[in-house]
């Protein structure tokens, strides 16, 4: 009996894949110069401890899948999240805003508020709630009558990676298509990683992320990663199913009160005749 293929590489849509892969200097610098595009050329960056103390023993501490500095000074944090939750954007803003307010020079009379910025990168295993799907947002200050940057210290990026799972190599036309298509689909792939021919760096994101290569011990800790990653991806798919059957009720509960034959109802939405006659 055929033996199913073992995969070649890790899931960077886990914890422990996506922090081996992106906690590599040369590999984070090749992807922030990908996406940001930068006049000068980003020299090199620092690793920060992820997590920042809250200002009073009240506060809230943060805590970033990765979080880094480049040498004008700039911060970069970094998340991978797979799953979906109320008040997402506001939660970006409670991250950048901490990152902010631990630039100030406490006890220096002078400071003059001077920020450097503050970059937010959030790679979506799901289409952001409440907006139109897009593989890659840019949100900035602006201003609403003339479209003026008011501030270009806070930036934020939302990658979204659901479409994809759908897309062939050759549907990829850009730096950050190369890098999405990689990302997502990574962990199903048994050649070389593609598009090292556009971006060398891939040949290094397959060299930290072949199983291969991974002690016993890091072996232990993917495996509690991907456990927790498949856990979180059930939970999402419960939630979308019954968010569709809620919808279904609601509108057989509203055809119902418009005189639509019970089983009309059922069948148009798949839904038996005993639960809608319960509505």
């Amino acid at each position: 009996m055929d033996r199913k293929p073992q995969n070649r590489y890790i899931n960077p849509l886990t914890d422990y894949g996506f922090k081996k892969i992106f906690g590599d200097k040369e590999v984070m610098m090749a992807f922030l110069t990908d996406l940001l595009q930068p006049k000068v050329p980003i020299e090199d960056i620092t690793f920060l401890d992820k997590e920042l103390d809250g200002m009073s023993e009240y506060d809230r501490g943060v805590v970033y899948d990765l979080l880094c500095k480049t040498t004008d000074g700039s911060e970069f944090i970094v998340e991978m999240q797979n799953r979906s939750q109320n008040h997402f954007s506001d939660r970006i803003l409670f991250y950048l805003s901490r990152s902010f307010s631990n630039q100030e020079e406490k006890g220096d009379t002078d400071w003059d508020y001077h920020l450097r910025p503050v970059y937010g990168i959030f790679f979506l295993n799901f289409h952001l709630r409440g907006f139109k799907p897009m593989t890659l947002r840019t949100v900035q200050l602006k201003v609403d009558e003339t479209g003026e940057i008011f501030s270009d210290k806070l930036k934020v990026f939302t990658l979204e990676l659901s479409d994809y799972r759908k897309m062939k190599e050759e549907d990829c036309k850009t730096q950050i298509d190369y890098w999405l298509y990689n990302i997502t689909n990574l962990e199903t792939m048994n050649t070389n990683i593609p598009f090292q021919n556009k971006q060398p760096i891939f040949g290094k994101v397959g060299n930290i992320a072949e199983l291969v290569h991974m002690t016993a011990e890091e072996r232990k800790k993917y495996n509690v990663s991907i456990d927790s990653y498949r856990t979180n991806l059930s939970v999402m798919k419960n939630e979308r199913a019954e968010g569709r059957l809620e919808e279904k009720i609601s509108n057989a509960y509203n055809l119902k009160l418009n005189g639509v034959p019970v089983d009309v109802i059922a069948k148009s939405l798949g839904l038996s005749i005993e639960e809608v006659e319960n509505l």
